[in-house]
Protein backbone atom coordinates (compact mmCIF):
# COMPACT_ATOMS: atom_id res chain seq x y z
CA UNK A 1 0.00 0.00 0.00
CA UNK A 2 2.51 2.58 0.70
CA UNK A 3 4.63 1.80 -2.12
CA UNK A 4 0.96 2.44 -4.22
CA UNK A 5 0.96 5.66 -2.24
CA UNK A 6 4.42 6.74 -3.11
CA UNK A 7 3.61 6.05 -6.96
CA UNK A 8 1.01 7.99 -7.32
CA UNK A 9 2.41 10.66 -5.50
CA UNK A 10 5.55 11.45 -7.47
CA UNK A 11 3.33 10.85 -10.62
CA UNK A 12 1.03 13.21 -9.11
CA UNK A 13 4.10 15.71 -8.35
CA UNK A 14 5.58 15.45 -12.36
CA UNK A 15 2.24 16.02 -13.53
CA UNK A 16 2.32 19.16 -11.28
CA UNK A 17 6.01 20.34 -11.90
CA UNK A 18 5.53 19.86 -15.83
CA UNK A 19 2.59 22.36 -15.30
CA UNK A 20 3.82 24.69 -13.20
CA UNK A 21 7.16 24.83 -15.75
CA UNK A 22 4.75 25.74 -18.98
CA UNK A 23 2.53 28.13 -16.61
CA UNK A 24 6.24 30.07 -15.67
CA UNK A 25 6.88 29.83 -19.61
CA UNK A 26 3.62 30.85 -20.42
CA UNK A 27 3.58 33.83 -18.14
CA UNK A 28 6.69 35.09 -19.51
CA UNK A 29 5.68 34.92 -23.24
CA UNK A 30 2.85 36.64 -22.44
CA UNK A 31 4.95 39.73 -20.61
CA UNK A 32 6.63 40.34 -23.54
CA UNK A 33 4.27 43.24 -24.86
CA UNK A 34 4.94 44.00 -28.57
CA UNK A 35 8.86 45.82 -29.28
CA UNK A 36 8.44 48.45 -32.51
CA UNK A 37 11.25 48.00 -34.81
CA UNK A 38 11.87 50.94 -37.38
CA UNK A 39 15.02 50.50 -39.99
CA UNK A 40 15.07 46.85 -41.34
CA UNK A 41 18.08 47.25 -43.19
CA UNK A 42 21.70 45.51 -42.72
CA UNK A 43 21.96 45.93 -39.18
CA UNK A 44 18.44 46.34 -37.99
CA UNK A 45 17.26 43.18 -39.73
CA UNK A 46 19.07 40.64 -37.40
CA UNK A 47 18.51 43.11 -34.57
CA UNK A 48 14.53 42.61 -35.19
CA UNK A 49 15.02 38.52 -36.38
CA UNK A 50 16.96 38.35 -32.63
CA UNK A 51 13.82 39.85 -30.72
CA UNK A 52 11.45 37.62 -33.10
CA UNK A 53 13.62 34.51 -32.14
CA UNK A 54 13.34 35.36 -28.27
CA UNK A 55 9.70 35.98 -28.65
CA UNK A 56 8.90 39.10 -28.86
CA UNK A 57 6.17 40.28 -31.19
CA UNK A 58 7.82 42.82 -33.37
CA UNK A 59 5.42 45.73 -34.98
CA UNK A 60 8.04 46.87 -37.93
CA UNK A 61 7.99 49.52 -40.47
CA UNK A 62 10.77 50.11 -43.33
CA UNK A 63 10.52 52.33 -46.30
CA UNK A 64 11.52 49.51 -48.56
CA UNK A 65 8.74 46.94 -49.13
CA UNK A 66 10.51 44.38 -49.54
CA UNK A 67 12.54 44.60 -46.47
CA UNK A 68 9.13 44.33 -44.91
CA UNK A 69 8.11 41.51 -46.86
CA UNK A 70 10.85 39.52 -45.12
CA UNK A 71 9.80 40.29 -41.39
CA UNK A 72 6.00 39.62 -42.44
CA UNK A 73 6.67 35.98 -43.52
CA UNK A 74 8.51 35.83 -40.36
CA UNK A 75 5.32 36.91 -37.73
CA UNK A 76 6.31 40.39 -37.21
CA UNK A 77 3.54 42.77 -37.99
CA UNK A 78 4.24 45.60 -40.20
CA UNK A 79 2.68 48.91 -40.24
CA UNK A 80 2.16 51.66 -42.97
CA UNK A 81 4.13 54.41 -41.06
CA UNK A 82 6.67 55.37 -37.92
CA UNK A 83 3.69 56.73 -36.08
CA UNK A 84 1.42 53.59 -36.23
CA UNK A 85 4.53 51.83 -34.89
CA UNK A 86 4.46 53.90 -32.17
CA UNK A 87 0.59 53.73 -31.32
CA UNK A 88 0.97 49.75 -30.94
CA UNK A 89 3.95 49.69 -28.80
CA UNK A 90 5.76 51.05 -26.08
CA UNK A 91 9.13 49.96 -26.49
CA UNK A 92 10.74 51.37 -30.25
CA UNK A 93 14.07 50.53 -31.24
CA UNK A 94 15.03 53.21 -34.44
CA UNK A 95 18.27 51.60 -36.82
CA UNK A 96 18.06 54.41 -39.30
CA UNK A 97 21.12 55.32 -41.35
CA UNK A 98 20.78 59.11 -41.34
CA UNK A 99 20.44 61.68 -39.86
CA UNK A 100 18.12 62.60 -42.32
CA UNK A 101 16.09 59.81 -41.95
CA UNK A 102 15.74 59.68 -38.25
CA UNK A 103 14.60 63.14 -38.44
CA UNK A 104 11.72 62.21 -40.77
CA UNK A 105 10.97 59.08 -38.45
CA UNK A 106 10.63 60.93 -35.34
CA UNK A 107 9.16 64.17 -36.31
CA UNK A 108 7.91 63.75 -39.47
CA UNK A 109 3.83 64.54 -40.79
CA UNK A 110 3.84 60.11 -39.95
CA UNK A 111 6.64 60.22 -37.61
CA UNK A 112 6.79 58.27 -33.91
CA UNK A 113 6.32 61.70 -32.54
CA UNK A 114 2.46 62.28 -33.65
CA UNK A 115 1.26 59.13 -32.13
CA UNK A 116 4.25 57.96 -29.12
CA UNK A 117 2.39 57.22 -25.65
CA UNK A 118 3.43 59.02 -22.50
CA UNK A 119 6.52 56.75 -20.71
CA UNK A 120 7.22 55.10 -23.71
CA UNK A 121 10.49 53.99 -24.14
CA UNK A 122 12.44 54.65 -27.52
CA UNK A 123 15.57 52.99 -28.40
CA UNK A 124 18.03 55.18 -30.74
CA UNK A 125 20.68 52.95 -32.32
CA UNK A 126 20.85 54.93 -35.75
CA UNK A 127 23.79 56.19 -37.36
CA UNK A 128 23.42 59.83 -37.19
CA UNK A 129 24.91 63.01 -36.04
CA UNK A 130 25.50 63.54 -32.21
CA UNK A 131 23.77 67.18 -32.35
CA UNK A 132 20.61 65.53 -34.08
CA UNK A 133 20.95 62.47 -31.54
CA UNK A 134 21.17 64.82 -28.16
CA UNK A 135 18.22 67.07 -29.79
CA UNK A 136 15.98 64.60 -29.59
CA UNK A 137 16.95 63.59 -25.89
CA UNK A 138 15.69 67.27 -25.14
CA UNK A 139 12.21 67.10 -27.28
CA UNK A 140 11.66 63.76 -25.95
CA UNK A 141 12.19 64.52 -22.12
CA UNK A 142 10.08 67.20 -22.43
CA UNK A 143 7.42 64.44 -23.34
CA UNK A 144 8.27 62.38 -20.44
CA UNK A 145 9.65 59.66 -22.85
CA UNK A 146 12.78 57.29 -22.05
CA UNK A 147 15.34 57.77 -24.93
CA UNK A 148 18.40 55.40 -25.06
CA UNK A 149 20.66 56.44 -27.60
CA UNK A 150 23.96 54.83 -29.16
CA UNK A 151 25.37 56.17 -32.23
CA UNK A 152 25.75 52.85 -34.46
CA UNK A 153 29.43 52.14 -35.53
CA UNK A 154 30.18 51.31 -39.12
CA UNK A 155 31.37 47.62 -38.97
CA UNK A 156 30.64 44.30 -39.64
CA UNK A 157 31.02 42.40 -36.66
CA UNK A 158 28.77 42.07 -33.37
CA UNK A 159 29.62 44.13 -30.68
CA UNK A 160 29.50 42.61 -27.16
CA UNK A 161 26.94 43.20 -24.85
CA UNK A 162 28.83 43.90 -22.39
CA UNK A 163 30.83 46.34 -24.26
CA UNK A 164 27.61 48.33 -25.75
CA UNK A 165 26.28 48.65 -22.18
CA UNK A 166 29.11 50.28 -20.68
CA UNK A 167 28.82 52.45 -23.95
CA UNK A 168 25.03 53.37 -22.75
CA UNK A 169 25.87 53.62 -19.07
CA UNK A 170 28.76 56.13 -20.19
CA UNK A 171 26.66 58.34 -22.51
CA UNK A 172 23.92 57.81 -19.96
CA UNK A 173 26.23 59.03 -17.28
CA UNK A 174 27.67 61.76 -19.36
CA UNK A 175 24.40 63.65 -19.86
CA UNK A 176 22.84 63.48 -16.14
CA UNK A 177 21.05 60.20 -16.70
CA UNK A 178 23.56 58.20 -14.23
CA UNK A 179 20.67 57.62 -11.87
CA UNK A 180 17.84 56.20 -13.90
CA UNK A 181 16.50 52.55 -14.99
CA UNK A 182 17.86 51.33 -17.82
CA UNK A 183 17.10 47.80 -17.24
CA UNK A 184 14.49 47.90 -19.69
CA UNK A 185 16.89 48.86 -22.40
CA UNK A 186 19.85 46.10 -21.34
CA UNK A 187 17.01 43.22 -21.11
CA UNK A 188 16.55 43.98 -25.07
CA UNK A 189 20.16 44.17 -25.27
CA UNK A 190 20.90 40.72 -24.04
CA UNK A 191 18.46 38.52 -26.07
Amino acid sequence: MAALVRKSCSALHRSVSRHARLATVCRSMASKTPVGFIGLGNMGNPMAKNLLKHGYPVVAFDVFPEACKDFQDSGAQITDSPADVAEKADRIITMLPSSANAIEVYTGSNGILKKVKKGSLLIDSSTIDPAVSKGFGTTLMAKDLGLAQNSATNTKSPTPLGSLSHQIYRLMCAKGYATKDFSSVFQFLRE
